[in-house]
C-alpha cells in the first residue's frame, strides 16, 4: 500500500473533494510563503525554499549557497529549521549533537560547513535562531524559508528538482505535493534554481560512496549486492540518480521523511547498505556496513554572482 507521501507525489488523490481541498490548501499556503521575521538592519538574508513537500533539494542548495558566500569572504551563518527535533534554546549546531535535539538536516549542514567556518544555528523558533545568527554574521542563509516579511529577503531562491520541477502531479495536496500553487511560488521568489545532475543552475556531483576512510567508486559498487536505506520524502529521485550510474539496489529500507528506519527493514542479506548523509542518521545498527553516498551541490557562476549581489544589497531591513 502506498504511503500518503507517495500518493501525493504521484497525484493519486483526485475527484471533486480533492479539488476543493486543493483550492483551500492553495489559498492558505500562498499566504504563508513569506515568513515574518525581525532582522537587524545590517543583516542580509538569502532565503531558500523548496517547491515540493520534500525532495526539491533545498537544504543541499542552501548549504552550497552558504559555502559560496564564505568563499566570497562574507561573514555568513546558516539558519536551520530543526524539523522533528527539540533544540530548546537557540544554539550553534555541532556535527556530534543529538539527532533528537537539532534534527537531521542541521547535522548534515554542520558537517558540511564546519570546515568553512560557517555556524549552523537552530532554535525552538525561527525568530530565535535568526536573532542569534544575526549576532554572528552579516549574511544569513535561511533553509526552508522562501520569503521574508515585512522586508523581502535580499535574495529568494526556489529550489526545484531539475527533472520534475513542480512534482509529478503539478498540484498542491491532496492532488499533488507542491508546497503552494505555482503562480504563488513564482511571485514569492527572485530565482528558480534547478537542482540536479547536469543542471546549469546548481549541479549535483556524486562519485560514489564513503565508508569511513574507504571510498567506493560507482565501478566498485556495481558488482555488489546493495541495499538502499532512505528517509526522504521522494525516494524515487534517489533511485533515479543511482540508476544513472548503473546501480540497482537488491533491497530497500524506506521510512517517511525525517523518520527512523525500522530495524526489521534492514535484515536483507546485502554486501553493503547505501544511504544519503541525512538518511544515514536514521539507520539502525546493523552487522552489514553502511556507506554514505557522496553528494554535493555546486552553485553555477550565475548563481554565485546573484549571491554576491545579495550580500551587498543596499536596502536596509526593517528594524
Amino acid at each position: 500500500m502506498l504511503s500518503v507521501a507517495r500518493s501525493l507525489e504521484e497525484g493519486r488523490y483526485q475527484g471533486a473533494i480533492a479539488r476543493c481541498l486543493s483550492l483551500a490548501w492553495g489559498e492558505v499556503s500562498a499566504r504563508g510563503l513569506a515568513r515574518s521575521l525581525a532582522v537587524p538592519g545590517h543583516v542580509r538574508m538569502v532565503a531558500v525554499g523548496g517547491a515540493t513537500l520534500g525532495g526539491s533539494g533545498k537544504t543541499p542548495l542552501a548549504i552550497a549557497c552558504a559555502r559560496e558566500l564564505a568563499w566570497q569572504g562574507a561573514r555568513v551563518a546558516f539558519v536551520g529549521h530543526a524539523y522533528r527535533a527539540r533544540p530548546g534554546r537557540a544554539r550553534v549546531v555541532s556535527p556530534n549533537d543529538s539527532l533528537l535535539e537539532v534534527g537531521d538536516e542541521a547535522l548534515v549542514a554542520a558537517s558540511a560547513l564546519e570546515a568553512h567556518g560557517v555556524p549552523v544555528i537552530v532554535a525552538g523558533s525561527r525568530a530565535l535562531a535568526v536573532e542569534l545568527a544575526a549576532r554572528r554574521a552579516d549574511v544569513l542563509v535561511l533553509d526552508g524559508v522562501l520569503q521574508t516579511a515585512p522586508s523581502r529577503a535580499s535574495l529568494s531562491l526556489l529550489a526545484v528538482d531539475a527533472e520534475e520541477p513542480w512534482g509529478r502531479a503539478e498540484a498542491v495536496p491532496p492532488r499533488g505535493d507542491l508546497r503552494a500553487p505555482i503562480a504563488s511560488l513564482l511571485a514569492a521568489t527572485d530565482l528558480v534554481v534547478r537542482v540536479g545532475e547536469g543542471s546549469l543552475d546548481a549541479t549535483v556531483t556524486s562519485g560514489g560512496a564513503h565508508l569511513g576512510d574507504t571510498f567506493y567508486s560507482w565501478e566498485t559498487l556495481r558488482p555488489l549486492r546493495l541495499g538502499l536505506a532512505c528517509a526522504l520524502a521522494r525516494p524515487r529521485r534517489l533511485l533515479r540518480s543511482l540508476a544513472r550510474h548503473g546501480i540497482t539496489p537488491v533491497a530497500a529500507a524506506f521510512a517517511g521523511d525525517h523518520r527512523s528506519i525500522a530495524a526489521r527493514a534492514v535484515g536483507h542479506p546485502v554486501d553493503l547498505w547505501l544511504a544519503t548523509a541525512k538518511c544515514a542518521r536514521h539507520m539502525p545498527a546493523t552487522s552489514t556496513p553502511l556507506a554514505t553516498l557522496d553528494h554535493d551541490v555546486v552553485c553555477s557562476p550565475t548563481l554565485a554572482t546573484r549571491l554576491s549581489v545579495a550580500r551587498l544589497d543596499p536596502r536596509p531591513h526593517q528594524q
